[in-house]
């Protein structure tokens, strides 16, 4: 792991941020079906984990002084259920970063493990940063 925090100008294609654990307490997914609208069951909602994901994407990039972030899209995969109260692991990397002028695009794909290493979720997200 770098001592320092990379800058955004040093992030390239197939860059690895550091894994970002949660773990999917009870209290959490309630959180997130109430802020849903949604019941309880003995699995985590797919998209609660996608939400975890895209944050500790946001919480990973550094985005440079002066620039507006926009979460421009996304696709998920989903492979299987996680059951409330696992811990997940997210790990993000640059699979493209495209300059058209002042606006940047980073298209990031993401794979979150649960705790016996086996995938649950896939997919990619683009970011666009104007300066």
């Amino acid at each position: 792991m770098p001592d320092r925090a990379i800058s955004y100008e040093e992030l390239i294609p197939g860059y690895k941020f550091p894994p970002v654990t949660y773990q999917l307490s009870p209290s959490f997914v309630s959180k997130y079906l109430q802020a849903v609208d949604g019941s309880a069951g003995e699995f985590v909602p797919p998209l609660a984990i996608t939400a975890c994901a895209i944050a500790g994407m946001t919480k990973s990039v550094p985005i440079p002084p002066g620039a507006v972030a926009i979460h421009a899209s996304q696709e998920v995969e989903f492979f299987k259920p996680v059951a409330v109260g696992t811990t997940v692991e997210c790990q993000i990397s640059v699979a493209q970063k495209i300059a058209r002028g002042k606006m940047t695009m980073l298209v990031l794909e993401l794979e979150v493990l649960d705790q016996g290493k086996e995938k649950v979720q896939s997919g990619r997200a683009t970011v666009a940063l104007t300066v």
